[in-house]
């Protein structure tokens, strides 16, 4: 994942993080999902999703710990 990505997920909001989320693990189901049938063309495809996964998640954590002192405008 490029720096220019992590820092897109880093300004994200939790709502927004949740849906890129739910997204992610779509798409991670159904290339797993496809690699059962036919073997995929870039197996390391679902590596790189599981890691963004993770990505997603700890940026979610760490916003829930974050004090809700900003003041939403």
């Amino acid at each position: 994942m490029k720096s220019k990505d992590k820092e897109n997920l880093k300004n994200m909001a939790i709502d927004e993080l949740n849906v890129k989320l739910a997204e992610l693990e779509k798409k991670l189901f159904q290339l797993k999902f496809k690699r059962i049938a036919t073997p995929l063309e870039n197996p390391l495809e679902i590596r790189s999703i599981r890691r963004q996964v993770a990505m997603v998640k700890t940026w979610l954590n760490e916003k829930k710990k974050q004090p809700q002192t900003e003041v939403k405008k």
